[in-house]
């Protein structure tokens, strides 16, 4: 399986002169893709990848051939993207950030202070338009290139906050396990998440949320505590040990914030600080790269069913203690969602093995 991480690099190095030009281009670019978007539009053509030449040739532009291509390319992906909605108008690509392929970007290594030059190749003029822009490795771009990972040749090419970013692109062929456990991980405020090994980790990620509700939001100290929060949650995933396990379930959680006005405000303010799709989608990009399957079940009753008995009350569970008004199986409560959820899965698995070897034996 083929995986890529993103990672970004600055070219704010460059001198004003190419950075007005790179400007200019994003914004040449910007407007072209518009003008195809119109002509699509114009003549209901939503079917197909490259723009006619005829189009090409209607439309004056000092892009090269080129990036014209490609600009027809993402006005026809954004046009195609409006046959699905009920209300259809006519869309404007408004986001400074386009895709650049090998014909446009190249990036070389530097032999100076400055390790990667980019060259940028967009307008028409021959060598004088080429552009070199420099630029600096960091850490997060030398974690990838120590781990053996390939380069791209597509990037992205952003303007944000008057600032000119480059997405650089990772590959990795990585080989998915067949062999190994399965692991029950069940998230939450007090705990990041508790495996059903046992294994507990981010015990601090309440005192995390605490410090970022403390902070006035858009402050520089908001945003401080915001980082400092998704790297404690990175470290703390790191902590998983992958080397024996096949698979990773966890519950398939959606709208999580939904309904949140009914606890008290001190609660509200906490939890409007979690994010649990950061944290299942960096577990996902850490189960990926070490070959493990990341699985989702069904939450339901998940919290309020003993992992012994199997019998749901909702009074068995207070607050981190989980113990079962039916048979009295006390346990800690998170440890319990999480075995609940790893025999969901393993019930899953199990029917499957059934579908697959003898569907008969199901009816």
């Amino acid at each position: 399986m083929e995986i890529i991480r993103k990672s970004t690099i600055n070219l704010t190095e460059s001198n004003k002169n190419k950075q007005l030009r790179i400007e200019q281009f994003v914004a040449e670019y910007i407007r072209i893709v518009n003008r195809y978007i119109a002509i699509l539009w114009q003549h209901q053509i939503f079917y197909g990848s490259f723009l006619d030449k005829i189009i090409h040739q209607n439309v004056k532009t000092d892009l090269t051939a080129c990036a014209q291509q490609s600009a027809g390319y993402m006005a026809f992906q954004i046009v195609k993207s409006q046959r699905k909605r009920k209300k259809k108008t006519m869309p404007v690509f408004q986001k400074q950030s386009i895709e650049l392929d090998q014909r446009l970007i190249k990036i070389q290594r530097g032999a100076n202070s400055f390790d990667l030059w980019i060259q940028l190749q967009g307008q028409t003029g021959g060598k004088k338009n080429i552009l070199f822009l420099p630029s600096k490795k960091h850490r997060h771009y030398n974690k990838y290139l120590n781990q053996c990972w390939t380069i791209k040749k597509s990037a992205k090419l952003r303007i944000k906050d008057s600032k000119i970013l480059l997405d650089v692109y990772f590959v990795k062929n990585v080989k998915q396990k067949t062999v190994g456990k399965a692991v029950g991980l069940d998230t939450g405020i007090k705990k990041l998440a508790v495996l059903s090994t046992g294994q507990v980790i981010g015990k601090e990620l309440e005192q995390k949320m605490e410090k970022i509700a403390r902070k006035k939001q858009g402050s520089k100290a908001f945003g401080r505590a915001l980082i400092e929060r998704d790297e404690y949650i990175n470290r703390e995933i790191k902590k998983i040990d992958l080397a024996d396990l096949m698979a990773v379930v966890v519950e398939n959680l959606k709208n999580l914030h939904h309904g949140k006005k009914k606890f008290r405000k001190q609660f509200r303010n906490k939890f409007q600080r979690w994010t649990y799709s950061y944290f299942l989608n960096r577990l996902q990009q850490f189960c990926e790269v070490g070959g493990v399957h990341c699985h989702r079940v069904d939450p339901a009753y998940t919290s309020q069913q003993c992992s012994e008995c199997k019998a749901v009350h909702k009074e068995s569970r207070n607050g981190e203690m989980f113990k079962c008004v039916s048979c009295g199986h006390t346990v800690d409560a998170d440890f319990n969602a999480s075995l609940n959820i790893l025999q969901r899965f393993n019930r899953a698995e199990h029917l499957m093995t059934l579908c697959t070897e003898s569907p008969e034996g199901l009816r």
